[in-house]
């Protein structure tokens, strides 16, 4: 009986022996995570799990999201622990609709957003001239001819700057302003033609003669024959600045709306263009110095370039440029100017001038570009500022759908819409994308509204993408528009503070604006600047939410968005930026949140968290 009791146990303990092995080694085989957050409050933009304490990533992808105890199954002997203490962890940041690689340019020389009148514009370019005499060429911007008092003259610009040319951009960054040494280095004259008269054109003295303004980009060829652009230092410069600007304020994605620069009406120069910026941004890419997944795409703003070459085109920088990274994504098309400087195609009359505005590639070649490049696989992105442009767009969209065409085509800006179309966008749930900003009183923008379009359209046709139905799926893209806007306001948060106030963040005195809307709620703010406009990049199954199998791109903020006040989230500051499990940035003067390894399984580590220092945006 006693050899009976024996062997049974001998054999149960060798069972256990056999079960602690196997266990074992099956623990050994679980891989081990490269890097675990912990203890955050992970906001994953993912419906089905919303919110997770910890996420845990492999070389670039998400290999767990969900709670800090779960997660330590993923944590080895290498295995690198960030303690999050309680901050906000949300996707990377996606921008919709910014130009990041050569825009910079053109916010050169003197700030002008602080004047307040005619002699403040002018004091401050005096003083920055004064201070810069070895300048060649003395730049500036951010004017705006309201403020100003009317549209400013070479005579008034030659009181401040005669001993060299002067150039100053306008608010908009498509009106600039010359002094009498500007026009004659640009080659500007009497006999110089218009591009669009009334919509590209010089504004001229009775006598023909240029006054000093060059409305809608005209002033291109100008700024080019005055030695202006070097575009090897000044794309390499600008899209150092703007792309480490970029993940300092938590991007990690953007949708390049067009390379910006003085050859864009050049079909030949612009080429050559493109082609050295995607070579740069290659280069980049390979030498793993890559901050932001790129997804360009083609200007198309003078009608005279055949639309087959152009598609063409797009589609030979696409075979060559289409990575996750870097990619030649879609057309972009850029047939107006702004409703600003009322140039934009309206279907009824600006209030202050007799006319409708100006477009530079009609309503057929809109309906052209759209099939021939949606048949081609390609997506088109249209600037629509006026609201005839809007309905031809959306004709245009409407004809490709029922060619059956599966294209992402996106309405950019989305500010005046005529109610009628307004309901087609919705019916049809067409995707748009728009700059809040823009939108608010900022820069007499409010005042700008009723003077140029009147109280009724206003209130029923003004950034009415506030009421498309985001939280039913309906697709929202929020953004800068950098350098339209400020290269300092392109932080994703100070945008998604003006979507829920319909206020302009750095001003404590702004009103609400348009009077009529209804701001959108956090939530749906922001899907517009995480997986809305990953979809709108083709990319919405590899970024935009947090998710097993997503690249691993993130921002950690310093302060959790949905407590907050409504006015404090642009003042939220950036701790960490992460974009494909590598870190594009993280705030110096702090521990290290990036090169911790910890030698024992088990023993966790606190690390401090810093934050970007974007500034504080209200102007207190």
């Amino acid at each position: 009986m006693k050899k009976k009791i024996h062997k049974n146990s001998l054999q149960s303990f060798i069972i256990l022996c056999f079960a602690i092995l196997f266990t074992s080694c099956h623990q050994n085989d679980v891989p081990k995570a490269d890097k675990v957050f912990l203890n955050g409050k992970i906001y994953t933009v993912n419906e089905t799990q919303p919110w997770a304490e910890a996420v845990a990533i492999k070389k670039n992808k998400i290999v767990f999201v969900g709670s800090a105890d779960e997660a330590k199954k993923w944590i080895g002997n290498t295995t690198e622990k960030v303690d999050l203490n309680g901050k906000m962890m949300l996707p990377g940041f996606v921008s919709g609709h910014d130009h990041l690689i050569s825009s910079n340019w053109m916010k050169a020389g003197v700030s002008l957003f602080s004047a307040k009148s005619k002699e403040d514009y002018l004091k401050l370019i005096k003083d920055y001239a004064d201070t810069h005499p070895d300048e060649p060429i003395v730049f500036g911007y951010g004017w705006n001819k309201d403020t100003y008092g009317g549209w400013p003259t070479a005579a008034e610009l030659d009181q401040v700057v005669s001993d060299r040319p002067a150039m100053i951009f306008d608010f908009t960054i498509h009106d600039m302003w010359f002094n009498t040494k500007g026009l004659a280095a640009g080659g500007v004259t009497k006999d110089t033609e218009d591009t669009v008269p009334g919509m590209s054109y010089w504004r001229r003295k009775k006598d023909g003669s240029p006054e000093g303004v060059g409305v809608e980009i005209i002033w291109l060829d100008a700024f080019i024959k005055a030695g202006a652009w070097d575009p090897d230092k000044m794309m390499k410069e600008s899209q150092e600045i703007l792309y480490n600007k970029a993940a300092s304020c938590g991007l990690t994605s953007v949708i390049n709306q067009g390379l910006i620069t003085p050859n864009l009406m050049n079909l030949k120069r612009y080429k050559e263009d493109m082609k050295y910026s995607f070579e740069l941004l290659d280069s980049l890419d390979k030498a793993g110095e890559l901050k932001l997944r790129t997804f360009q795409n083609y200007v198309y703003k003078n009608a005279d370039f055949d639309v087959d070459e152009f598609v063409n085109d797009a589609l030979l920088l696409k075979s060559k440029y289409d990575s996750d990274r870097l990619r030649l994504s879609g057309i972009k098309i850029h047939p107006e100017g702004n409703w600003n400087s009322n140039t934009s195609l309206m279907l009824e009359n600006y209030k202050n001038i007799d006319s409708k505005g100006m477009s530079g590639v009609g309503k057929e070649k809109l309906l052209e570009m759209h099939l021939k490049a949606n048949k081609n696989g390609l997506d088109v992105h249209v600037h629509v500022d006026g609201t005839a442009t809007t309905r031809y767009t959306i004709d245009a969209i409407e004809a490709s759908r029922k060619k059956g065409y599966q294209a992402r085509n996106v309405l950019q800006h989305y500010f005046w819409t005529h109610p009628e179309d307004h309901k087609r966008v919705l019916d049809m749930k067409i995707p748009v994308n728009t700059t809040p900003l823009f939108g608010s009183d900022w820069g007499g923008q409010a005042k700008d509204a009723y003077a140029y379009l009147g109280e009724y359209r206003v209130n029923n046709y003004f950034m009415k993408y506030t009421e498309l139905p985001v939280e039913n799926g309906h697709n929202v893209s929020i953004s800068a528009d950098v350098p339209s806007s400020p290269v300092n306001l392109l932080d994703p948060l100070f945008s998604l503070e003006g979507a829920v106030t319909l206020k302009d963040p750095q001003n404590e005195e702004s009103i609400k604006f348009p009077p009529t809307q209804t701001p959108m709620q956090i939530v749906q703010a922001i899907k517009a600047i995480t997986i809305f406009p990953a979809w709108q990049a083709r990319m919405e199954d590899k970024i935009g939410t947090i998710e097993v199998g997503k690249y691993a791109d993130f921002v950690i903020l310093d302060k959790n968005v949905f407590e907050v006040g409504l006015r404090d989230i642009a003042d939220i500051k950036i701790n960490a930026t992460i974009m494909g499990g590598k870190y594009t940035f993280k705030k110096e003067n702090h521990k290290s949140i990036s090169h911790v390894k910890l030698t024992e399984p088990n023993v966790f580590l606190p690390i401090e968290l810093g934050c970007c220092e974007h500034g504080q945006h209200h102007q207190h």
